[in-house]
């Protein structure tokens, strides 16, 4: 896939040197943690967005439907899911819906769960609302993580835990959960009513073969549940498009569209529209392309990390590699300090995503082999050289 060589130019947030300097402690280095790509849009998307500029007009808009049915076919032929426009509530991010419910349907101090090493910001969202954080950790056996269903049996009967919040496909560690997995994660939620919330925003890259699954598909038996999720991640748009909560249970998702409201929130844009609506009708290919060259990255990985002390946990979806360095450090710090001085290449701590993923470490890996090849040699070379 083509390489954007013009990234340079636009203040992303990854190669920002004031964050650089507050994270990594220095500005020169090569940024793969932030989860976007570096691979240019898909031809159809760039076009759509060029003719829909040439219009020049941008005044308030809806979304026609010709983005509804083509968005609706893309939820069919890809996830088997009967996409009724009825559940729908746009958001602008995935962690603004989690806000919301939070706030709607919990009171400060109740108990949500989480499954750490899990993405950052569901701690932070649940400790901005003043809920208080329950953690179902997953456990790693044989190199793969699987849900501790045993705890999370008794998190969920505990009287003060009122939400579940899972990730399919799990950021960082690449689990993309079994149909057998959720269904057993639903019926929990059934037996002890808890809300389910699913953060599905990765939902597209699904590597070597593996099948995704939405809790969408259990909603027939359990509806108190909520899909977050968006294209945003499968085609580069993170900088322009926006999110959907899914919601089929009608209570929750005129709760969910009234406090929308409240704050003026879901207003269309034009250029979001128009992105998705190419991506829903023309991004397969590019997709599919996308996918072969995040899968021969993981591949070189273990390649190339074969003679060394790092493992990888191999990834099930995502563009994301988590790197375990428990056979090199025992530090988690001293090996982030060490890892980012001595290679340049700045990834994410595996502590940022909880205490559960000290002495890992997070890779994204949508850019170049070339690109993947140098970095994970430099990662290779510093970890060879650690004092532990």
């Amino acid at each position: 896939m083509k390489i954007d060589k013009k990234l340079n130019q636009l203040p992303l947030t990854k190669s920002n040197p004031k964050t650089l300097k507050s994270l990594f402690g220095k500005t020169d280095i090569t940024p793969m943690w932030v989860a976007d790509m570096e691979f240019q849009i898909a031809q159809p998307i760039q076009e759509a967005l060029k003719k829909r500029i040439t219009n020049s007009g941008f005044g308030y808009e809806y979304k026609p439907d010709s983005f509804l049915n083509a968005q609706r076919n893309w939820y069919q032929d890809n996830y088997s899911i009967d996409l009724n426009e009825y559940y729908l509530t746009y958001s602008p991010s995935v962690t603004t819906t989690i806000a919301i419910l939070l706030e709607n349907f919990t009171s400060e101090g109740d108990g949500i769960i989480t499954q750490p090493p899990v993405f950052m910001e569901f701690r932070d969202v649940v400790r901005k609302t003043k809920r208080t954080l329950t953690k179902n950790p997953l456990l790693l056996i044989d190199k793969q993580y699987q849900i501790d269903f045993q705890d999370l049996e008794e998190k969920a009967k505990e009287a003060n835990n009122k939400i579940l919040i899972i990730c399919n496909p799990h950021n960082p560690v690449g689990r993309v959960w079994t149909k057998e997995e959720l269904e057993h994660v639903v019926r929990i939620c059934k037996e002890n009513d808890l809300l389910l919330i699913s953060d599905e925003i990765h939902k597209d890259i699904i590597l070597f073969d593996n099948q995704f699954t939405s809790i969408l598909q259990f909603a027939g038996d359990y509806k108190r549940m909520v899909v977050c999720t968006s294209e945003a991640k499968t085609f580069n748009l993170c900088g322009i498009a926006d999110s959907v909560a899914i919601t089929p249970d009608e209570d929750l998702q005129r709760s969910i569209s009234d406090t929308f409201k409240k704050y003026n929130m879901g207003r269309t844009n034009a250029l979001t529209s128009v992105a998705l609506e190419s991506a829903y009708r023309d991004g397969k290919p590019w997709l599919n392309e996308l996918i072969k060259v995040i899968e021969a990255n993981v591949a070189t990985i273990e390649e190339e990390i074969k003679n060394s002390k790092i493992a990888l946990i191999k990834p099930e979806g995502t563009y994301q590699v988590w790197l375990d360095f428990r056979a090199i450090y025992n530090d988690s710090r001293a090996m982030f300090d060490d890892i980012t001085k001595r290679s340049g290449v700045g990834l994410n701590a595996g502590h940022w995503f909880g205490r559960e993923g000290a002495l890992f470490m997070r890779m994204n890996i949508a850019t170049s082999n070339e690109k993947v090849t140098e970095a994970i040699n430099k990662i290779i070379n510093a970890a060879s050289h650690s004092p532990s």
